[in-house]
């Protein structure tokens, strides 16, 4: 073979060898970020006409199947398995370790919201995440609510004292205050994402709930005051998962469901169960509408 030869079989061999490497090197990369698009992609009539027809779609296959379908359709389970209780309070102890370090970094941390873990936590992970999360899996809330765990400390401390009972009438009308007192904050303040703000609200909102679980019992006050306890479990009646509890405090048994299965089951709203629900629509709804050229256009 000549030297010629040689020459060329070698660049054949080093010249791809040499391009792996410059592609493998570290090197700066140019990257865009950019922020929600404000003006929709597509008309907004074919947003609301999609929306419609969707509802009426389910309408009507609703009325065209027979009346007992639904009920045998719906009450099919796949039984997983059994757990129990006891690492709830630690889950939620954690959890509230680390909302309180979330107070103290929106107090005494970084005064722009895009930098403090305050704000992300509460309206992403929270507001956002977590609400698919329990619509998908259960109601993971009543683990990791930084309420439970503090409670249960308390009450091994000082005994389990007695508690008051909340009147029949009062149903959750205290969480319909409490949430659209959220409600506002959220859509009608001028700084709901402002760090120290966010820190002030969320703690006198612990405090309170805390309090108020100390004086009428942790379970009375989750079920008709702590709004985010009433929200969560409405939407945990989605879930792909079902918890049938064997005993009050002794855990229960996991089961597959179909998506929505559990509404089936679920004992009737009350008026003020009704004005929760009628609330959380609307607060949603009025999010996507201050958000329309139509509600800009009257300020």
């Amino acid at each position: 073979m000549s030297s010629f030869a040689v020459v060329r079989c070698r660049l054949a061999i080093a010249i791809p060898f040499a391009a792996s490497l410059i592609f493998l090197a570290p090197t700066p990369a140019f990257a865009h970020a950019s922020d929600r698009g404000h003006v929709l992609l597509l008309p907004t009539g074919y947003y609301v006409a999609g929306g419609a027809l969707a509802v009426a779609a389910s309408f009507l296959v609703l009325a065209l199947l027979p009346s007992d379908f639904p009920a045998r359709f719906w009450r099919r389970r796949l039984p997983l398995f059994a757990f129990g209780n006891g690492a709830r309070a630690i889950v939620s102890l954690i959890s509230f370790a680390g909302f309180a370090i979330l107070i103290a970094a929106g107090l005494f941390g970084s005064r722009d919201p895009l930098s403090n873990p305050l704000p992300l936590a509460i309206w992403t992970l929270l507001w956002v995440g977590l609400v698919l999360l329990q619509g998908l899996l259960g109601n993971l809330w009543s683990w990791l609510n930084p309420w439970y765990g503090p409670w249960r400390v308390i009450s091994r401390l000082f005994g389990k004292r007695q508690t008051w009972r909340p009147p029949p009438w009062l149903g959750c009308w205290p969480a319909v205050v409490l949430f659209f007192a959220f409600a506002w904050f959220e859509l009608i303040d001028p700084a709901p994402d402002d760090p120290a703000r966010l820190a002030w609200a969320a703690g006198f909102y612990w405090l309170l709930s805390f309090a108020a679980m100390l004086v009428f019992g942790y379970r009375d006050w989750s079920r008709r005051g702590e709004f985010l306890a009433v929200f969560f479990a409405m939407i945990a009646r989605f879930a792909l998962l079902e918890r049938n509890e064997v005993e009050r405090s002794e855990g229960g048994r996991l089961s597959l469901c179909w998506p929505g299965a559990t509404l089936s089951d679920a004992a009737p709203l009350s008026l003020s169960g009704i004005a929760f629900l009628l609330l959380a629509l609307s607060s949603v709804s009025f999010d996507g509408l201050s958000k329309t050229f139509f509600w800009l256009g009257l300020f």
